[in-house]
């Protein structure tokens, strides 16, 4: 019923939106606090222009739009309009001006982003003897390369700004594997990476062999296949470190050079820091160094889909990247809503589902603060009348919210350690499990929790969280020893560690580590809890022992505050609350204070007043969205 009500309910209040801005609704919300813009938006690789005029009524007139030359990884183009970059300094910009003239066409309200590919078209691929969307790193380290796509990027803009600079809000640097810089590559060798390489090793002061290390070699670890010796293996160790490095260092030269050519008040996006991305792609993916990435005064937001891996009904969702890191230096989210509708096919199989998933994925934005776009892939993913009032409703709704900056009141953290991610051979389940495995897990306590890397532990606020993870700390030097007992191992927090914390310490594996950093004996099964020294240890060996409910029983003891009983995912800040629910029926639902006033967000029904519980009967499946008047 809740699902029906916001159907023919989401035209009014889209109405009542419209007549309190001016111009047009939910196309870019500028931030009082911050300053910086929230964008809702419309995106599709083809030209779905009657969507695209549909959208601009639900409210949404920001689109997004490929000025795309290369071909996807399914074979086909990515645009349907002619290749722009036909040559060396030859350019066919009618093809530009047709799909730009198109969208204007379908909606005259529009504001665009515009997506720049910078992967190499046919022609140059043939010249270059790879293709940048399969071997990224490789182009990344290539003079050529790098020369000639930043004259096309330049041209390109310089055009675009010309005619189209008044209706163009930001553009995207894409390039590498699916436009947003994967590296398909699994330890290739290659006359330019070579190169580079041996260049690198010079600048840093090692000695290895004249090539890369062989993927034969990756894919051995002298600690159980799992964990590299930096005594015996220091070569594959800062291999990783060079993969993922060129990758970032071309990106910022991208965004150095794009940045006067667009102006300050233009904005610059990136699709880049995917940390919690899919098997066996951990190390190999090229996104390490996203830190580096992410300081760049150049850019402004960064984009990633919603996990691949969690984002069935019943799954807690959640952003491929570190968006602490994004806060730490910041810069924002925009949240790619990709999800497969059973209008398409191989995804969610109901619209009730549909309803459930988007609407989860629209709270995780809303309640997070970042932007989000309506990815309509190749078309038809939201051509249903009830999805589409659905994204009406929501956009009327979550525009009250634009100016809304309510911290997060998580006391739950998890943390990142994309250095220590370089000491593991990828191809073992260890990577994955201390990375978006774990979180799919925590997603599913009960409780909200916040993600950022080790290196931001030294300069944020902790004094909240009374639980933090720390699955993938292998590595422990002296500097971040200091770190971890000068701000995390204290004031009576509860720390958990999986599998080897601190083995490594820069120079050597030590399996006795362990124990002086958890209290514990290696392989101990775990969840093991010892008391230390003003804080309490956890230590599990085996990821598969820490379950939602283990997970949950760790932050109970810790004192964390759990909002919902059972593997229910939630997002809360201080004002707003949404709660996932795969099963439906009535649940309970705690408050960690007592509010005036809990409204149901999506229907505007008040839920209760002057309550420290209220209870809540879900649809099967749902997501609902409740704002926290205290």
């Amino acid at each position: 019923m809740r699902e029906t009500f916001l159907v023919l309910g989401f035209m009014g209040a889209a109405a009542f939106w419209c007549a309190a801005q001016p111009g047009a609704a939910g196309a870019v919300q500028v931030n009082a606090a911050s300053g910086k813009r929230l964008y809702t938006c419309y995106r599709s690789f083809w030209p779905e222009l009657e969507t695209t005029a549909d959208f601009g009524r639900l409210g949404i007139d920001t689109r997004c739009f490929f000025a795309a030359n290369a071909i996807n990884s399914a074979g086909f183009e990515y645009c349907k309009y002619p290749l722009i970059w036909q040559g060396v300094k030859k350019y066919n910009f009618a093809a530009y001006d047709k799909q730009v003239d198109d969208l204007l066409a379908a909606n005259p309200r529009a504001r665009l982003l515009c997506m720049i590919d910078l992967n190499t078209p046919y022609w140059l691929t043939r010249k270059l003897a790879y293709d940048s969307f399969d071997v990224i790193s490789h182009a990344a380290t290539d003079p050529q390369w790098l020369k000639l796509t930043t004259v096309w990027m330049l041209d390109f803009i310089a055009y675009s700004e010309k005619k189209y600079g008044d209706r163009i809000d930001a553009y995207i640097l894409s390039g590498g594997g699916t436009s947003e810089w994967y590296e398909y590559d699994r330890g290739k060798s290659s006359r330019v990476k070579n190169a580079a390489w041996r260049a690198w090793c010079k600048r840093n002061g090692f000695v290895f062999g004249e090539d890369v290390p062989p993927e034969s070699s990756l894919r051995k670890a002298a600690h159980e296949n799992v964990i590299y010796d930096p005594a015996a293996e220091n070569d594959k160790i800062q291999y990783w470190r060079f993969h993922n490095e060129v990758i970032a260092d071309a990106i910022l030269h991208f965004a150095k050079t794009a940045r006067p050519a667009i102006g300050k008040e233009k904005e610059l996006g990136v699709f880049f820091g995917y940390y919690m991305v899919s098997d066996n792609k951990l190390v190999s993916f090229g996104h390490l160094d996203y830190e580096r990435v992410m300081a760049s005064p150049d850019l402004d937001f960064f984009i990633s889909p919603g996990t691949y891996n969690d984002r069935m009904i019943g799954g807690g969702s959640g952003p491929q990247l570190v968006q602490g890191t994004l806060l730490r230096h910041g810069k924002r989210y925009l949240h790619e809503i990709d999800h497969r509708t059973h209008a398409v096919g191989n995804g969610w199989k109901t619209q009730a589902e549909d309803n459930a998933g988007l609407t989860r994925e629209a709270a995780y934005a809303l309640v997070n603060h970042a932007s989000l776009w309506w990815f309509d892939m190749w078309g038809g993913w939201f051509n249903k009348e009830e999805t589409r009032g659905l994204i009406g409703r929501i956009t009327a709704v979550s525009a009250a919210y634009a100016d809304d900056r309510s911290p997060s009141i998580a006391e739950v953290l998890l943390v990142a350690d994309p250095q220590s991610a370089c000491y593991l051979n990828e191809k073992m389940p260890h990577a994955s499990a201390m990375a978006h495995r774990f979180r799919d897990q925590v997603s599913r306590t009960g409780a909200p929790y916040d993600v950022y890397s080790f290196n931001d532990l030294a300069v944020i606020d902790l004094s909240r969280y009374k639980a933090v993870f720390l699955p993938a700390t292998l590595l422990i030097t002296p500097e971040r020893a200091d770190l971890l007992m000068r701000r995390v191992l204290k004031n009576g927090r509860t720390v958990v560690w999986a599998y080897a914390p601190g083995i490594c310490d820069g120079k050597s594996l030590d399996i006795a580590r362990v124990k002086q950093w958890t209290g514990s004996d290696y392989k101990t099964p775990g969840p093991a809890a010892v008391a230390m020294d003003g804080w309490t240890s956890v230590y599990a060996f085996e990821y598969k022992t820490l379950t939602p409910f283990a997970l949950r029983e760790i932050m109970r003891r810790a004192g964390v505050h759990l909002y919902v009983e059972g593997e229910n995912p939630v997002f809360a800040n201080a004002r707003l609350l949404a709660v996932h629910c795969k099963e439906g029926g009535e649940k309970k639902i705690s408050l960690p204070q007592s509010c005036k006033k809990v409204v149901d967000v999506l229907t505007g029904t008040t839920i209760a007043e002057n309550a420290t519980s209220f209870t809540y009967r879900f649809e099967k499946p749902d997501t609902a969205l409740f704002e926290l008047k205290r």
